[in-house]
């Protein structure tokens, strides 16, 4: 009698397990990826493009891959899919190649040289022979990529700008992240010794901070931000 107690206990243990477990592994990832080079993550729909294949070359911009997304996907995750949920895992656009992610280090200097000036808080940046899709920390300027907005132009060309004639580019690691969930380097920005973020948010052509954590020079960012605005910088005329 007791054999048979122990038996069915065992028996409502797996039956128990299998109804919780078993339909979450039916719905996890196999590990393939689609017709693109990607797949979607489980926990919270966001696309990631691993490899991406001919077809997905074809796209010009984020918007047309996720058009194909949404056309050749079978996962239901595709039906809220948008841009923002696009992780193209150092795949560049632009150059149909994809973006090396090195080892980089918090709370480094890293010299640096420019590979392409992308708009105002992004650009990429060559470090020892690796390019590094580069979101500048802390400051968070007006879109000129696929929406164009106002004060967009001026402030990807302030940077591009300075970018482009620049001597020396160091980049700086911070916080509490060297890479965000988009795989970009998360870095301050010095040209010629001048921090750009606090030059660009000086000149009126930062909209607002994301902030994430504690980041060292968030006090010249901030003081550069009353100096533009007290003095009708920019998009504070």
């Amino acid at each position: 009698m007791k054999k048979l107690h122990t038996t069915l206990i065992i028996f409502v243990t797996f039956l128990i397990v299998s109804i919780l477990i078993l339909p979450n592994l039916s719905e996890a990832h196999s590990g393939r990826l689609d017709k693109l080079g990607g797949h979607f993550r489980t926990s919270d729909c966001v696309y990631e493009l691993h490899k991406p294949t001919t077809l997905a070359k074809k796209a010009k911009t984020k918007s047309e891959i996720v058009t194909m997304i949404k056309k050749y996907s079978s996962n239901k995750c595709k039906n809220n899919l948008t841009t923002s949920k696009l992780s193209l895992q150092g795949y560049n656009l632009g150059t149909g190649t994809t973006v090396t992610k090195g080892k980089l280090a918090l709370n480094k200097k890293y010299t640096a040289t420019l590979s392409k000036c992308t708009d105002g808080d992004t650009a990429n940046f060559k470090v020892d022979g690796k390019i590094y899709k580069t979101r500048f920390l802390y400051i968070d300027t007006p879109e000129y990529t696929t929406k164009k907005e106002k004060y967009g132009k001026e402030a990807s060309e302030y940077t591009c700008s300075k970018l482009k004639k620049a001597k020396k580019l160091v980049l700086e690691t911070d916080g509490k992240d060297v890479y965000d969930k988009y795989d970009r380097l998360l870095a301050w920005v010095w040209i010629d010794g001048k921090l750009h973020q606090e030059m660009i948010t000086k000149a009126g052509l930062v909209e607002g901070f994301y902030d994430y954590g504690t980041y060292d020079y968030e006090k010249k960012v901030k003081d550069a931000m009353s100096y533009a605005m007290k003095n009708k910088k920019g998009m504070y005329k």
